[in-house]
């Protein structure tokens, strides 16, 4: 029996093969012309539209339109209890009906802080912008911030405390956890696990610290599944500890990223969006614009926003990076890959040798360690003194040593 459905991927062939000029579709039925998506089409917008055009079919919908607008009406005939809204007894000087209060506060991404500014009316948060006073954030925000008042008003948050699905008080939860509690005085806490995101804020970590003081034994883990993990480890093997890189994009004439996205997912992206969008404004022709080249793996917003943008393999960026290195100069370093596009690699090596100390190479937060590591030799043979990594001077020697180590481990 023949599936009217079936794909004949010979006959796609052919029909491929035998098409001129630019052709777009959304999947082999469509290219095969089966009935199933023939019927789809027909069926796909607007819903029951294929009705319509037979008379017993329109009339039964326009009934059943015709009963939700006198069910709606019905609806709206209904009166509603009556509200009383009383006034304050003793009202906060700061609250005026109608004038909303402002709140400095911080908006946490895998334990870096963005600076906000919270605007609240009669006590309810309502819209967040960046605080202009924050260094993270200089008044601007992106669109994960200011979607996160929306958490405040979830329908789907628990409203009581639940145990075994069942709905409990919340005296009855605090006596069964302090017995619990009790019964971990005698173990000093072995038993005891806390699991939480990166927490830098002094007040919650001081409460952390207060549970270990009383349970010992007890285990405090941070843990982030998209955390900058390889990035502190890059760091490590460049300099010899653990670090958070800081990059001052403003101060850089020739920006290049390897996979990086700056602008979007990647730790200070607010800032660094600013940084760069002051450097392509130009007031007056007096101000110097600077150039950024991308290397990626992945299309992105950043990558979009490149002077020059080469798009490689997730398995060649290592081998990129160590081209770039051995070319501006990082000794020890080699590259085996041939698949690099010598005029666009070319432009990009001359640029940064003619723009040393004000060049500035970044590593996607995706990336290996050895590639993070690499791209801070290739700043340190550039002369990029412009990079804060929060380290001691001396730590920056260091990092020739760690890096000739990587080198000779990798190569």
């Amino acid at each position: 029996m023949n599936d009217p459905n079936h794909l004949d991927l010979a006959s796609i062939r052919e029909k491929l093969d035998a098409a001129k000029g630019p052709n777009y579709w959304r999947c082999l039925d469509e290219i095969a012309g089966t009935e199933g998506f023939q019927d789809f089409l027909h069926r796909e917008f607007p819903r029951q539209a294929s009705e319509w055009e037979d008379v017993e079919g329109r009339r039964n919908f326009l009934k059943l339109m015709g009963a939700s607008l006198a069910l709606a009406g019905l609806g709206a005939c209904t009166r509603q209890p009556t509200e009383n809204i009383m006034p304050y007894v003793n009202q906060p000087e700061s609250v005026i009906p109608g004038r909303p209060l402002y709140y400095a506060s911080a908006f946490p991404v895998s334990g870096v802080a963005r600076g906000i500014l919270v605007e609240s009316h009669m006590g309810r948060p309502t819209k967040i912008e960046g605080n202009p006073e924050h260094p993270a954030s200089l008044g601007s925000t992106d669109a994960t911030t200011q979607a996160s008042v929306l958490g405040l008003y979830d329908p789907d948050r628990s409203q009581t405390v639940t145990y075994l699905h069942e709905i409990k008080s919340y005296a009855s939860f605090l006596s069964q956890f302090v017995e619990l509690l009790k019964q971990h005085d005698l173990t000093q806490g072995a038993g005891i696990r806390i699991l939480t995101e990166t927490v830098t804020s002094p007040t919650l970590g001081a409460q952390f610290k207060s549970i270990q003081q009383r349970f010992p034994a007890a285990k405090w883990i941070q843990y982030e599944p998209l955390g900058a993990h390889s990035v502190r480890a890059g760091t490590r093997l460049a300099f010899g500890q653990y670090a958070n890189p800081v990059y001052m994009l403003d101060a850089a004439d020739v920006l290049v990223s390897l996979d990086a996205d700056l602008f979007g997912a990647m730790q200070g992206s607010v800032r660094y969006a600013r940084d760069y969008a002051n450097r392509r404004r130009v007031t007056g022709g007096n101000v110097p614009t600077n150039r950024f080249y991308a290397v990626e793996t992945t299309p992105t917003h950043t990558g979009a926003k490149a002077d020059h943008r080469l798009p490689i393999k997730p398995s060649e960026m290592e081998n990129f990076a160590r081209a770039l290195a051995s070319a501006v100069g990082v000794a020890g370093v080699t590259s085996t890959s041939n698949a690099i596009e010598a005029k666009w690699f070319n432009a990009l090596v001359k640029d940064l040798q003619a723009h040393k100390g004000t060049s500035l190479v970044v590593a996607g937060d995706n990336q290996s360690p050895e590639v993070h590591a690499l791209a801070h030799a290739i700043n340190a043979a550039l002369r990029q003194c412009r990079q804060d990594c929060r380290l001691h001077r001396s730590h920056r020697s260091q990092s020739q040593r760690s890096i000739g180590r990587l080198q000779g481990a990798a190569v």
